[in-house]
């Protein structure tokens, strides 16, 4: 399986269309709603002196590091999964590899895994390089606060965003090769947006911070959704129908 995750990163990484749009998406999304709630948010509360400048801070400084993680992240499943299931199964590279005393289970955590695995690193990176900058650049100079973070902060982006989508690519993968990578993609497209739109919508419309353990919580709701739906779908993971689904 080693073999499988190596092969395919570096596939995926070979591609320089591919690789632009996944590093540039994730960048481009993390400087923005960096920047957006810099200047509006976390810039004008700390001039202001503003009264419980703390919980102000750490539920700001939670959405950036938050979304820096799932744009990150959920970049690569959608960059990466489909065009990579579509390519090897259109060139019979996944009947090849099931020729070889691989289990179709193998394969497919080893594709699972090849295209989660970049993400995680550029997801993880964004959040820490936003966590390091805002509190240097606004939090530990302007306040008596001192380097911000919490442990829900760190739980929420660090631990939770990739458990989401790890299983997003075990999903995703499950569905691709099992049956069509078109289905597949269905599920692609819909969680990153949607996982962002409801973070910032409980935020925002419900007041439920998104820094604190009830959104953990959540999070872990989403992701035990996810794993149920892979564990339903387990059974069709089989070499026959994962043959006959390029067949058909």
């Amino acid at each position: 399986m080693k073999d499988i995750i190596t092969t395919g990163i570096r596939n995926n990484l070979r591609s320089r269309n591919l690789f632009a749009i996944f590093i540039g998406i994730g960048v481009m999304v993390a400087l923005a709603i960096s920047i957006c709630f810099c200047l509006l948010g976390i810039g004008p509360a700390i001039a202001e002196g503003k009264a419980n400048l703390k919980p102000l801070l750490e539920s700001q400084l939670g959405i950036i590091m938050y979304v820096c993680c799932v744009a990150g992240v959920g970049i690569s499943v959608n960059v990466f999964a489909i065009p990579s299931m579509t390519k090897e199964k259109s060139r019979g590279n996944i009947e090849s590899l099931l020729a070889t005393p691989l289990k179709a289970k193998d394969i497919w955590l080893g594709k699972s895994l090849a295209v989660f695995l970049p993400g995680l690193v550029l997801g993880e990176v964004l959040a820490a390089i936003a966590l390091v900058a805002i509190n240097y650049i606004y939090i530990v100079p302007n306040t008596e606060i001192g380097f911000l973070i919490t442990p829900e902060i760190a739980v929420g982006t660090f631990v939770m965003v990739p458990i989401i989508f790890f299983c997003h690519s075990l999903l995703v993968h499950l569905i691709g090769l099992s049956g069509s990578p078109a289905s597949a993609n269905v599920v692609t497209q819909i969680v990153l947006p949607a996982l962002i739109a409801l973070a910032i919508n409980l935020e925002f419309h419900t007041g439920l911070d998104i820094t604190s353990w009830d959104y953990t919580l959540i999070s872990l709701g989403i992701a035990a959704a996810m794993g149920i739906a892979v564990a339903s779908l387990y059974s069709h993971l089989t070499k026959e129908r994962i043959v006959l689904s390029r067949r058909g």
